[in-house]
């Protein structure tokens, strides 16, 4: 029979598959390498000859560098040596300054965001020609960032720098007189109150009326106060200034102080976001006011060295994030008068601030879990009424006045003559002149007919009634009144021709009379600005009814005329 082999059975010594190595004279013949050329490939050949050459540049650099080197030893001297280490120290104190401008922004926490803020702020500074700093009238020093003004003055490009003395009816006429007295010593100060028609999107309301001639009553309406005398500052810059082309105008300050109010006043529509938490403006945005004013507005600024209750007060930090808002309570209930805050809260006989805020979180409803009343959301309430306002503080200028080290009587001066502080002043004592009591009406009511005139000769509001308003006659026939641009002879009581007997007994020309335009306008003046708006549509309504009665008066006119002389003409045929 055949024989199987089992296919994984290594085969025997005898078998055919084992194969003896090759022997030439007795000893075993070892195979020797091929002599064939290696094929080396492409990509491994060129990254080798990279690298070579890589290694070869190090080398060289560095043989530059030890030579370079040497060459500086051999020639360095005690002179180069100490200007060396005054280099070195004016980069640390460079780099020492930017960390302490980055403690302007406390309130934020990542400091990548911090760099970005004052990233912003320092384009502002770097684009402007002028600085606005917002202030906030009711604290105007608390407000002021002494770092930030330092900065300007000591940019590249002699930067001018102007105080806004915002909120001005939040604080009484003769406190607001004393700050801008004793801020015009220092820098040129205007007077402002930004417009807080914060529903209306366009046509914010503007009211020519100065801020020192304007009514407490005016003041405290929605209208925007001072725009005229800060553009009057900026013609000034531009005229003494030599300025040929636009200028950029900065607005800086303090978060919730007022800056994109401003910018919307003055362009009199809402520009840019505003709102009454901290940190709605976060990059540069620029305004074009006109052709030759361009407004930049920049994120709100703090100061470093700052207390924290400081900047709660100053609304630097959101209300709603606060850990403990319950000491700036306290704090404001030392400053403030208390009889005003108990009547505004209707709570009284507290001793504590613990006590106060348990009687407003039961006035308010604020409670936590198991019917416990919340000190914290009362304390947080009561910090919101103080940032809106609604509780009433300001604080009094110093008696003695000290110069800032960063202000010299050399910047002062170029400050002064630069804007013209004389008129700024003028106008600083017009604005505030109706902050006493009285009534609008009553002020324009007693204002020279010529100079009301003078001043509104450019209000836009002017030029509407102007065209509205042309000479009109009034005319009574009966019980009728009528009005017209230019009346006929029975309108103006002269004779017709040929039909003064069809004219009826009663319907004779009663009163006659020339009305100026004057009045009308004073008129329309003296409703709210909020309803100037209805007043100019309704007087526009008027126009038009005006036109359609003395287009029909004439064709009445001339159809009676017509029918009286073809009966005359029929009375001559008779007789």
């Amino acid at each position: 029979m055949m024989k199987l082999r089992h296919k994984n059975k290594k085969p025997g010594k005898g078998s055919k598959g084992c194969k003896k190595p090759a022997r030439q004279n007795g000893k075993k013949v070892t195979s020797r390498p091929s002599s064939a050329p290696q094929i080396v490939h492409g990509n491994d050949h060129a990254s080798r000859e990279a690298e070579l050459k890589k290694k070869r540049v190090e080398e060289m650099r560095e043989k530059q560098q030890v030579a370079r080197e040497q060459e500086r030893q051999r020639h360095r001297t005690m002179e180069s040596y100490c200007q060396d280490v005054l280099k070195r120290q004016q980069e640390f104190e460079q780099k020492e300054e930017v960390l302490q401008e980055l403690n302007m922004f406390p309130q934020l926490d990542d400091e990548a965001t911090r760099k970005a803020y004052y990233k912003e702020f320092r384009k502002v500074v770097e684009y402007s020609d002028v600085i606005l700093e917002v202030l906030d009238a009711r604290d105007p020093l608390g407000c002021r960032c002494f770092q930030m003004e330092e900065t300007v003055l000591r940019a590249e490009g002699n930067k001018k720098l102007v105080l806004v003395l915002n909120k001005i009816d939040l604080v009484p006429k003769e406190i607001v007189e004393k700050w801008l007295e004793y801020l015009r010593n220092e820098l040129p100060t205007v007077a402002f109150k930004a417009s807080t028609q914060h529903h209306q999107v366009k046509n914010l309301t503007r009211c020519k009326v100065p801020v020192d001639q304007a009514s407490e009553s005016l003041l405290k309406s929605k209208a925007c106060f001072g725009a005229e005398n800060l553009m009057r500052v900026l013609g000034n810059y531009c005229r003494l200034g030599e300025i040929r082309g636009h200028i950029r105008v900065g607005v800086v300050g303090l978060p919730n102080v007022g800056k994109s109010s401003l910018i919307n006043s003055l362009k009199r529509s809402r520009a840019c976001s505003v709102g009454a938490v901290p940190g709605v403006t976060k990059f540069m945005q620029e305004v074009y006011l006109d052709k030759f004013i361009r407004l930049l507005d920049a994120p709100g600024i703090v100061p470093g060295p700052n207390s924290e209750v400081g900047t709660i007060l100053r609304n630097c930090i959101h209300v709603q994030k606060l850990a403990d808002p319950v000491t700036p309570v306290e704090t404001i209930l030392q400053r403030c008068n208390l009889e005003e805050i108990s009547n505004y809260y209707g709570v009284s006989g507290f001793q504590t601030t613990e006590h106060f805020l348990t009687a407003v979180a039961h006035r308010l409803g604020k409670k936590k879990k198991g019917g416990v009343y919340s000190q914290e959301q009362a304390a947080k309430a009561v910090l919101a009424d103080w940032v809106s306002g609604k509780i009433s503080f300001y604080t009094p200028p110093p008696p003695t006045h000290t110069l800032p080290t960063h202000l010299s009587a050399e910047i002062v001066k170029e400050m002064t003559e630069v804007f013209d502080i004389e008129d700024t002043e003028q106008a600083n004592e017009d604005t505030m002149e109706c902050l006493a009591v009285g009534e609008s009406d009553e002020l324009l009511g007693d204002m020279d007919p010529q100079e009301m005139e003078v001043r509104w000769l450019h209000s836009p509001l002017v030029k509407i009634a102007d065209a509205i308003e042309n000479k009109t006659t009034v005319y009574k026939i009966g019980n009728l009144t009528g009005y017209c641009t230019k009346p006929n002879r029975h309108q103006m009581g002269w004779p017709k021709r040929n039909v003064d007997h069809h004219c009826p007994q009663n319907n004779r020309v009663v009163e006659v009379s020339s009305v100026d335009r004057r009045p009308m306008l004073q008129r329309i003046l003296e409703t709210d600005p909020l309803q100037q708006g209805q007043a100019l549509a309704s007087a526009l309504k008027n126009k038009k009814k005006l036109q359609k009665h003395k287009i029909a008066t004439k064709l009445s006119d001339s159809m009676m005329s017509m029918l009286d002389l073809s009966g005359n003409s029929d009375d001559c045929a008779d007789d």
